[in-house]
């Protein structure tokens, strides 16, 4: 069963940012910061919350423009402006030490973080991403993101991702599907349907981004795990996270722990039984190394 408390907070720019809160900062291990991917939200974590709550606490916030976050100016919905985000977080938590668990754009954030406040990391474990993202699969997220998906209920738009999404999540259960797209989608009581539950104006942001030049260099930014504990989890079926992105990885970070999923494309839930215990075993290990 969840065991979350909501709260809410005001970014620099004043918009109102959502975040969940597990556990609480009485128990002993590390406090634990969830990212979501670009089009998700605090609701993807909530199982795996739920069970490192139990040792630590852990912060779950929605992007601006994400579930219950406030949506703001497009031209706002930048990586930057997330960063801060969360460093305000953190500040409005004072929490000076963290370990970051990132899928996805929040694996790409973890990186980012590494620079903007390298002294309080204590570890990242980084969700099925990398430096080299695949053609592949940035195509694929292009192409639906920001596009106006409605279904009449919560059944038909979870069969709807079944059909959509199946090949990544062969082994999942009607259950985890319907799961899933309570994640995902939301009630709207004026149209009386479920919408996806993010502002379609990423689309557009996601643009200016695109025509706006290239994108800074992934692989300095992963180097800057250097001296960080890091556990990298891949689903052997992504389509964003390539085999040959994890060896490189591998070879620039010898010491990175590394999950991969045999039956789990992108991005998994990390409460897989192969990958949860291995998940447990290295925040423990950032809570004995003197990185907390």
């Amino acid at each position: 069963m969840s065991d979350f408390s909501t709260h809410h907070f005001s970014a620099q720019d004043g918009t109102r940012i959502h975040y969940r809160r597990y556990g609480d900062r009485a128990r002993a291990g590390t406090p634990v910061l969830c990212l979501a991917g670009l089009t998700r939200n605090s609701r993807d974590f909530d199982k795996l919350a739920t069970r490192l709550g139990k040792d630590r606490l852990v912060l779950c916030p929605d992007y601006r423009g994400r579930g219950q976050s406030a949506h703001a100016d497009y031209r706002t919905y930048a990586p930057g402006n997330y960063i801060s985000d969360v460093m305000h977080l953190l500040a409005v938590e004072d929490i000076h030490r963290v370990i970051v668990i990132g899928t996805s754009l929040g694996g790409l954030l973890a990186m980012a973080l590494t620079v903007a406040i390298p002294a309080a990391l204590a570890g990242l474990v980084i969700n099925d991403v990398g430096p080299d993202i695949s053609a592949d699969g940035q195509t694929r997220i292009l192409d639906y993101v920001g596009v106006d998906q409605r279904h009449a209920t919560l059944e038909k738009a979870a069969e709807a991702m079944r059909e959509t999404y199946g090949a990544a999540f062969p082994d999942w259960t009607a259950e985890d599907w319907l799961t899933n797209a309570a994640g995902t989608y939301t009630r709207d009581a004026v149209a009386n349907n479920w919408k996806l539950d993010y502002d379609l104006k990423l689309r557009d942001a996601l643009a200016e981004q695109a025509k706006s030049g290239a994108l800074p260099d992934l692989w300095a930014l992963f180097r800057g795990l250097a001296h960080l504990p890091a556990l990298l989890v891949h689903g052997a079926l992504s389509d964003v996270l390539k085999a040959e992105t994890v060896a490189r990885m591998q070879r620039e970070k010898p010491d990175m722990e590394l999950v991969t999923l045999d039956n789990r494309g992108h991005a998994p839930s990390m409460t897989e039984p192969a990958c949860l215990p291995r998940i447990l075993a290295f925040l423990e290990r950032c809570d004995d190394t003197g990185h907390h």
